[in-house]
């Protein structure tokens, strides 16, 4: 089989390897639509993502949906040819995170395409992967293996969202408009918000706001953005950007939310005051926990719409370009590779 490793910076190449066996209670599967989320691009350009830093090379890609191609000899339920999203997330399951439901917190979370444990586990980047059968869901009717693909990220968005627990009928305030903040929007739009407003200092990422259902863009670099915006009763950070959490602070209401989903840098200031005064609830979400097969059934029931979220697509063997294109960031909101 074929599979693309990252090597360092800006340095992926293809690699030939053994199809991997399943183990008794795992599936291979066949990657058929791979995503290409934000950490893959962090790897890409710097060779390292946040504190994780290769220690040998490994495949990219864990937003991914495929064909069962065999089976372990102890699995259940799946024959050869079912479509399958996989949830990428291997948590202990036996620390008290995990056993108190919030294994999105475990400390020996391992995950697909991912250096953050060693040895690293290689992603869906090439032709085959095996996964555990447990972590398989196949698809029912009304959702697509492209549309599968974008269940990992929608899944970080629908965590985010629930760390809320009032969403009906509220202002929405989403800074950053990539990915996950598209995302965002289309799950507090499903989940009956009253008011979205995005920001985003990319004009093609705020006009792809608009058509997804945002009922305001602004840009966060004009001198009277937040002038008639106040009174908001949730922000949803998806920036990464300091300026943008601090924006937020501002013009959410007194006893408003705030829920952090972008990667910011280690160290940076905040108005802890204002926080404080206003009595601002902040929240902290990271990757996803118990919403995978919610996920996937409301986008095959048409609650949530994922269309238009792929806006360019790059067959396998084009991977370098398709991540370069990700990283590029040319009128473009999420890149999939299909095999």
């Amino acid at each position: 089989m074929k599979t693309f490793l990252l090597y360092g910076k800006k340095d992926i190449r293809v690699f030939e390897k053994s199809i991997p066996e399943p183990g008794a209670e795992e599936v291979l599967v066949m990657p058929k639509f791979t995503g290409i989320c934000g950490s893959d691009v962090h790897y890409f350009q710097h060779g390292y993502c946040g504190n994780f830093f290769p220690k040998q090379p490994f495949a990219l890609g864990h937003e991914f949906a495929g064909v069962v191609h065999r089976l372990g000899s102890n699995v259940k339920g799946f024959t050869v040819g079912d479509e399958v999203a996989v949830d990428p997330s291997m948590p202990c399951g036996n620390c008290k995170h995990c056993k108190t439901g919030h294994y999105n917190l475990c400390l020996s979370m391992r995950y697909f395409g991912s250096a953050s444990c060693d040895p690293h586990i290689d992603g869906s980047m090439g032709q085959y992967i095996v996964a555990p059968a447990k972590n398989c869901y196949i698809l029912p009717v009304g959702i697509t293996m492209a549309q599968a693909s974008l269940l990992e990220p929608l899944c970080v968005a629908m965590h985010a969202v629930k760390q809320v627990k009032q969403i009906a009928g509220t202002s929405i305030l989403i800074t950053g408009g990539g990915p996950i903040g598209q995302l965002i929007l289309r799950v507090v739009r499903a989940f009956g918000a009253h008011h979205i407003t995005v920001s985003d200092v990319n004009e093609y990422a705020r006009n792809f706001s608009m058509k997804s259902g945002a009922d305001q863009v602004v840009n966060p670099l004009d001198e009277n953005a937040w002038e008639n915006l106040k009174n908001i009763d949730v922000v949803f950070e998806a920036s990464g950007v300091p300026s943008a959490l601090s924006n937020g602070i501002q013009v959410t209401r007194r006893g408003g939310s705030l829920v952090l989903v972008g990667t910011l840098p280690e160290n940076f200031s905040i108005p802890g005051n204002l926080i404080m005064s206003k009595e601002l609830k902040l929240y902290g979400s990271f990757r996803f926990a118990n919403v995978f097969e919610d996920a996937m059934n409301m986008v095959a029931a048409g609650i949530i719409n994922l269309d238009g979220i792929v806006t360019a697509t790059y067959c396998f063997e084009d991977i370098p370009l398709a991540m370069q294109r990700a990283l590029d960031k040319n009128e473009v909101i999420k890149v999939q590779i299909a095999l």
